[in-house]
């Protein structure tokens, strides 16, 4: 009977230890998830405290992981990754352990940007961001397709800047279109800083720059609005200016932001030595660096103070193991009955829990089956309309075939024997002065009439014409469109090797056509820049001009048909359009078609 009692005894204190367990592991596990929540709001030092707080023995792997990730993007936001890389790849790990590829995706694009700081080569690291690329076009994820571009674009700045500004480009719509505000900003500083550092295109570096200042001051977001700072003041200090550069250095230290900010306090001054240098004072540059010299020995401290921590971490940790144990150990009876209890609740909790979550997800399925229903609905009518609008343009080319064809055949015919005519009936007349002068008004007039009905009958072969291809037609427009010394419309083809569907160039050259003829029209730009790019899968066309610019919300449906119907046009060819413009600011208009 002794016996008996002993083992039951056993049986009740290994279900308790068991809840008990439980019971601590929910609360870490949820103590560590109020923790995410704030990350974002709280300073290093308290991130630390509060990573120092959690008992990790009971993590579960998801929660390792994530306790991993946090005290990776701690050392990380600190100092530019010093100690960070080590707690990301365990990070990534374990989110692949746990089957959490969207957690594990997004640590594949940091430890590219880590790999890319240090010494290794693009190809070491490209598959890391090429997998991502592909897990998030699968998957539907743009933020983490937007994170994605950005990172390979900053990859190929330096060997192939033209192919990061087109890959920036296309992750900038991707932003823009998600309303991913930070992001879109960084890829108009980034673009600005390949203009400046790589291609030394002062004038589009400041365009960019400029746009991403403007957005960063929109959204508070004083870090951006730092880094635009210091480009700015890096044109400065390469067009040999630097007294200009120093007070936009200086304006740095005034805005508000946690990440990186005892490095990039360190850089400044570096920042600030140099360009006094370059201004001969000397005493300035000493003192500058200097100040440097603090905030880089700041730096060691904290990497000494943080293996200190971990020692005490592990003391703690140990302490914490020995008093949970004495805790598991002291008044089993009350222990029984009080973690019966909550094994009860939590049981009862759990039911609840999935009855709710079951009648949520039935609600989500319908829900998603009403929208399913009405986006059918929606594109059969976009169809219905893609195909009215191209039977329109269809309509249109060949009535403009037709006419080209009459006035050639029939009225430009009888106007040439009209001429010829007139010319043997010319050398009959009397030598009258007054017939003189009238034979030659009105061969003045049909000669005229006779050009204007040939320059019709030609503008068929204005833009595409079959031997040449669209190229070839659309830098013929933009020589007929330029004028000198007012107005430059420049050209540029990238690995335009291939010919298109006579339809396509067709489209295509309509819809530069009516771009240019708009920025000429409106824009009151001197330079317009056609950049043409044609890649495996696609053709990019990004029209640029320096003019007035303009809010594309605030054009009314009738003032803007032409730009509607390319919209609409782009649309049916499954491309993308995008108009991107501020007042003041000149205009960039994107087009993206899938070949």
């Amino acid at each position: 009977m002794f016996e008996k009692k002993k083992t039951y005894n056993k049986i009740y204190l290994t279900v308790a230890v068991v809840i008990f367990n439980a019971v601590v592991s929910y609360a870490q596990s949820r103590a560590l998830k109020e923790f995410e929540s704030k990350f974002d709001k709280l300073e290093y030092t308290t991130r630390l405290a509060e990573l120092r707080k959690l008992y990790t023995k009971e993590f579960s792997i998801k929660d390792q992981a994530l306790y991993e990730h946090l005290s990776g993007k701690t050392q990380y936001l600190r100092n530019s990754g010093v100690g960070a890389v080590e707690h990301f790849v365990k990070a990534r790990a374990l989110y692949l352990k746990s089957n959490d590829l969207d957690k594990a995706m997004e640590l594949s694009i940091t430890i590219a940007e880590q790999k890319r700081f240090s010494d290794y080569k693009y190809k070491d690291y490209k598959s890391l961001l090429d997998e991502a690329i592909a897990y998030a076009i699968k998957n539907n994820k743009p933020k983490l397709l937007s994170s994605a571009y950005l990172e390979v674009g900053s990859n190929l700045m330096d060997s192939l800047p033209l192919e990061a500004i087109r890959v920036f480009q296309v992750g900038k719509r991707i932003a823009k279109k998600n309303k991913f505000y930070i992001d879109e900003t960084i890829y108009d500083r980034r673009i600005g800083i390949t203009y400046r550092v790589n291609l030394k295109d002062f004038k589009m570096a400041r365009y960019y720059l400029g746009l991403s200042l403007e957005k960063c001051k929109k959204y508070n977001f004083e870090e951006g609005i730092a880094y635009v700072y210091i480009n700015y003041a890096g044109i400065y200090r390469q067009e040999g200016k630097p007294e200009k550069a120093i007070p936009l250095y200086e304006k740095t230290f005034t805005l508000k932001f946690e990440n990186y900010r005892i490095l990039f306090n360190a850089n400044i001054y570096q920042f600030l030595s140099e360009t006094y240098r370059e201004m001969k004072n000397y005493e300035k540059a000493l003192e500058s660096l200097d100040k440097k010299k603090k905030y880089e020995s700041e730096i060691s401290d904290q990497e000494e103070n943080k293996i200190i921590r971990d020692i005490n971490t592990k003391y703690e940790t140990r302490e914490k193991e020995l008093e949970n144990q004495e805790l598991k150990l002291k008044d089993e009876k009350n222990q029984l009955i009080i973690y019966s209890f909550i094994g009860v609740f939590l049981l009862f909790s759990a039911g609840a829990y999935f009855r709710i979550s079951h009648i949520n997800k039935k609600k989500k399925i319908a829900e998603q089956e009403r929208l399913i229903q009405s986006q059918k609905l929606e594109n059969v009518l976009k169809d219905q309309e893609l195909k009215e609008i191209d039977k329109i343009l269809e309509g249109q080319e060949k009535e403009r075939l037709k006419i080209a064809n009459d006035l050639h055949d029939n009225l430009g015919s009888i106007l040439a024997t009209l001429k010829l005519n007139f010319q043997n009936l010319y050398s009959q007349k009397d030598n009258n002065e007054n017939g003189q002068e009238l034979f030659d008004k009105t061969n003045e007039l049909i000669e005229e009439a006779y050009q204007k009905v040939r320059g019709i009958a030609h503008a068929k072969n204005a833009g595409v014409i079959g031997s040449e291809g669209l190229v070839p037609a659309v830098q013929n427009i933009a020589k007929k469109m330029a004028i000198p010394s007012k107005l430059k419309v420049q050209v540029v083809p990238f690995g335009m090797t291939k010919r298109f569907e006579n339809a396509m160039e067709v489209n295509l050259f309509r819809m530069i056509q009516e771009i240019l003829t708009n920025a000429i029209k409106h824009a009151e730009a001197s330079e317009i820049t056609v950049s043409l790019t044609q890649d495996e899968d696609s053709i990019n066309i990004i029209i640029e001009d320096n003019g007035k610019g303009f809010n594309a919300k605030n054009i009314a449906k009738k003032e803007g048909m032409g730009l509607n119907n390319i919209t609409k046009k782009v649309e049916q060819l499954n491309g993308t359009f995008n108009i991107d413009s501020f007042e003041g600011k000149g205009t960039t208009i994107l087009i993206d078609i899938p070949l």
